[in-house]
């Protein structure tokens, strides 16, 4: 069976659901795992070497798609196929058509002011190079396959499939840790807070309802991406918002088991692991209607137009005043919903793919020079 090579540079920016993704498939038993790449490396950096491995390879990207900086760097060569965890690594390895890429989403090319500048002509370059080879590609969710496939229609890909990411299981109550200045009872946001998760504007709706009048705070959390400080500014404004940093998995899970409902409406999403992970707390969400975040959590969500402050501040209200038996059967669909997300079945499915990744390279090797082109 041949080995695939995996590029999990993106554990070196470990508060991404893309790091838990990486982190389970190389805890999969059986896989296939060849050497595990971490830019050139082939083990983890720790402390500054792993900032400085960091910018390096940004760099070496950003010279390979725009130009200028490390762009002169010949790309790394792997002798068998290579997972990119992210299309972000592409530009630092040479492309074949035997490799895989994992797509979370294409909001940086389609929805570029979300975006830190030059990201959206970093990933439109990188995405030209994916459609013009046409490797493997994994989606985490049909929205943004369907996207890619509007974005480039005539890619003829090696395949392309969906996976899910799965819930997490190391989140346990059991080892819960309260954030300092939290108190309940709250709605809860977790995601990288900024412009394109659309936090401002659900601080706008909560401070409409009146809830922090009866002693409802709404706690937001996440690391910071372009628009951060518009969101800090309005968190700061208004009472009962709660604003807090990239926290502890202790700290999540505390989080998560104490919330009265879950904020969730984000202006573009590729899955949003966070939702299931709520979800799986027996958290009830408000999410954007008509969004990825609709199709992952089914109808046991509250759904608003993530524009729509006057829906977005009903459904926070809806939140808090649900009806002990609505929420129950709330909790139920919302489980059902979980359970395309659980570790065993995404782990299937991802054994699933590995074992075709790998026979279709075992044949190619398998194939004499010319073999292919005389028996035309």
């Amino acid at each position: 069976m041949t080995l695939i090579d995996i590029d999990f540079s993106l554990a070196m920016h470990n508060r991404t659901g893309r790091f838990f993704i990486g982190k389970d498939l190389i805890e999969t038993p059986r896989l296939p795992l060849g050497d595990v790449y971490y830019w050139r490396l082939r083990s983890p950096p720790r402390g500054m070497l792993r900032w400085a491995i960091g910018r390096l390879q940004r760099h070496q990207v950003t010279g390979r798609t725009l130009g200028g900086g490390l762009g002169w760097l010949p790309p790394r060569h792997s002798a068998r196929p290579l997972l990119h965890l992210d299309p972000y690594t592409v530009p630092t390895t040479v492309l074949r058509r035997r490799d895989i890429v994992l797509c979370h989403d294409v909001g940086p090319v389609t929805h570029p002011h979300l975006f830190a500048p030059d990201v959206g002509a970093i990933y439109r370059a990188i995405y030209r190079l994916v459609a013009e080879t046409g490797p493997h590609m994994v989606f985490v969710s049909h929205a943004s396959k369907h996207a890619f496939e509007r974005l480039h229609p005539a890619a003829r890909l090696a395949s392309s499939r969906v996976i899910h990411p799965a819930i997490r299981t190391d989140l346990s109550a059991r080892l819960a840790r309260r954030p300092a200045g939290v108190e309940t009872p709250f709605l809860l946001t977790v995601g990288s807070i900024g412009e394109r998760k659309n936090q401002a504007r659900c601080i706008a709706a909560f401070a409409s309802t009146g809830l922090a009048q009866r002693g409802l705070r709404y706690v937001v959390c996440g690391g910071r991406e372009p628009g951060f400080e518009r969101v800090a500014a309005a968190a700061a404004q208004t009472p009962g918002v709660v604003l807090l940093p990239y926290v502890a998995d202790a700290e999540l899970a505390w989080l998560y088991a104490n919330a009265s409902g879950f904020v969730l409406a984000s202006q573009l999403e590729g899955f949003a692991m966070p939702l299931m992970e709520a979800a799986a707390h027996g958290l009830v969400p408000l999410v954007s209607a008509g969004s990825v975040l609709e199709d992952v959590a089914g109808d046991g969500a509250l759904v608003a137009g993530p524009e729509d402050g006057a829906n977005l501040a009903a459904g926070m209200v809806a939140l808090v005043q649900m009806r002990p038996e609505e929420k129950a059967g709330r909790q139920r669909r919302l489980a059902a919903a979980a359970a395309r997300f659980d570790v065993a079945r995404v782990r299937a499915a991802w054994l699933g793919a590995f074992a075709q990744w790998s026979g279709a390279a075992a044949a190619a090797d398998a194939t004499p020079p010319g073999a292919a082109s005389g028996a035309r």
